[in-house]
């Protein structure tokens, strides 16, 4: 059942993709930790000439942040077109990569994939040029500007479907967290939301910067703090490489107990609350004309088709706080 209230009607545009029914969301991030705080562009470039060999990948996109802790952690976000492939990479190409690289930086990596019923993406602007944006026509969508719409777009979650597995949230201690690839529990939710206002107006960047970017900035910074409260393992504040029309510059890429506890943040939350209220305040106010851009994708991944590793990370590195 929808959730859709009946006759609604979206009060501005979104668009989301023409996907085929069989298409998989196959996706890995592949980080690079530096305890130092400053990156080394000729590793980075060492990581994305044994991605650029791979059969299967589709593209990466370059992306970073200093953590908690004051690493700068440089991420290759890949999107690959079969799980198959990605599986082969991160066991073979990736095996050989972390052991020229382990005296030289940390070395991790998250990866899932989800059936089409598992997954949806949406934008604010027809202008969309990241993920798998950049692969498929975009259309307008309609399922959206209201609660429960990010659930009507993902069909197997319709009528409270997907369920976490993980019940119980606790952090593990350093002494026992996992040094081997961890499995990930099954529908362990990941959303990756960007932000895109470099190609903007003026007038938008202005009103970005006064109004949503604050309260989407606060909104991240809570689920990093309260990770057991909010049942968010890991929230990653990253500003993007090139920034340009339909690509991100800022961005979060966040893991979830379950979609149940996205939702639980998003509809009840006073931290998306606010955000949610300056959104449809700005996307009202530039309506049609809109430029910013909106955008995300949000997985649910199935038993046996997420897996992480870490290598020489320090022990609050992304999903090894609570998972091994």
């Amino acid at each position: 059942m929808k959730n859709r209230p009946v006759n609604f009607k979206p009060p501005y545009p979104a668009w989301e993709l023409e996907l085929p029914s069989n298409h998989w969301y196959v996706q890995c991030q592949v980080g690079l930790q530096f305890a130092s705080g400053q990156r080394d562009d000729s590793l980075f470039r060492l990581l994305a000439r044994f991605l650029s060999s791979a059969k299967g990948l589709l593209h990466i996109e370059r992306a970073g942040h200093i953590d908690v802790q004051g690493a700068y952690n440089d991420i290759a976000i890949a999107y690959w077109d079969n799980d198959e492939s990605m599986g082969k990479w991160l066991g073979e190409e990736a095996t050989e990569l972390r052991e020229i690289i382990q005296s030289k930086s940390g070395f991790w990596y998250e990866a899932l994939a989800a059936p089409r019923s598992h997954f949806e993406v949406s934008s604010s602007t027809p202008v969309a040029d990241w993920g798998i944006f950049r692969h498929f026509d975009i259309c307008e969508q309609h399922e959206h500007a209201y609660w429960g719409a990010m659930r009507d777009r993902i069909s197997a979650a319709e009528n409270d479907g997907l369920p976490g597995q993980l019940q119980t949230l606790r952090a593990i201690p350093v002494g026992k967290q996992s040094d081997t690839e961890i499995s990930l529990p099954g529908n362990l939710c990941m959303i990756r939301t960007v932000q895109g206002y470099s190609a903007a107006s003026s007038a938008e960047r202005h009103a970005y910067r006064e109004s949503l970017c604050s309260e989407y900035e606060q909104g991240v910074h809570y689920l990093q703090l309260n990770p057991i409260e909010s049942r968010c393992l890991s929230a990653r504040l990253l500003n993007d490489e090139h920034p340009a029309l339909g690509r991100p510059d800022t961005e979060t890429i966040a893991w979830f107990a379950s979609l149940a506890d996205l939702e639980n943040w998003v509809h009840h939350h006073p931290t998306h609350k606010a955000i949610y209220a300056a959104a449809q305040c700005y996307a009202s106010r530039f309506a049609s004309g809109m430029q910013l851009l909106l955008s995300h994708e949000v997985a649910v991944v199935p038993h046996g088709k997420g897996r992480a590793f870490y290598q020489g990370c320090h022990p609050d590195t992304g999903l090894k706080r609570f998972l091994k």
